[in-house]
């Protein structure tokens, strides 16, 4: 509801006392109008009413009611997501990413040739670090998969 200053006047007082500001506890006039408007207002020695403005400042009293509440966010930190490494999907347990690893190693040409070069341990649990490759020409183990954004250089030998 707007209040525009054209519409309030003599004719629009509906009351008026005399009180004290509740934060500061300075001697105020209390000015309520028919459209609905309550200000406080400073005696002044002449001239027109000033409208008051509190000397205490309100953010020490902000402060003191509202503390700052950090909460650490539920399930980010205790249940890590678990990555597929080849194709970087997101899955909240092993057994899932067990069932997409199986099921697109047989289909899917990047999984294929990213899982061929992993080592599987005892518990079918994947292990993300590749073997060590002792032959540059042996073509089996090389994962050969250009990273998006990068200059991917090949040496000479490197080709087939």
């Amino acid at each position: 509801m707007r209040h525009f200053s054209r519409s309030h006047g003599r004719h629009c007082y509906l009351r008026s006392f005399k009180s004290e500001c509740p934060r500061c506890g300075a001697d105020i006039l209390y000015w309520e109008c028919t459209h609905g408007s309550k200000v406080f207002f400073e005696y002044p020695p002449y001239g027109k009413l000033i409208k008051h403005i509190c000397k205490r400042r309100r953010q020490k009293n902000i402060k003191k009611r509202h503390k700052n509440i950090v909460k650490t966010p539920k399930g980010l930190l205790e249940n890590p997501n678990v990555f597929c490494p080849a194709c970087g999907k997101a899955f909240n347990n092993k057994e899932s990413l067990r069932d997409h690893v199986k099921e697109l190693e047989k289909c899917d040409y990047y999984h294929k040739i990213f899982f061929s070069t992993l080592q599987f341990n005892d518990q079918e649990d994947i292990d993300l670090n590749p073997p060590e490759m002792n032959h540059k020409n042996n073509n089996k183990n090389k994962y050969d998969k250009p990273v998006f954004g990068k200059i991917n250089f090949k040496n000479k030998n490197d080709y087939y």
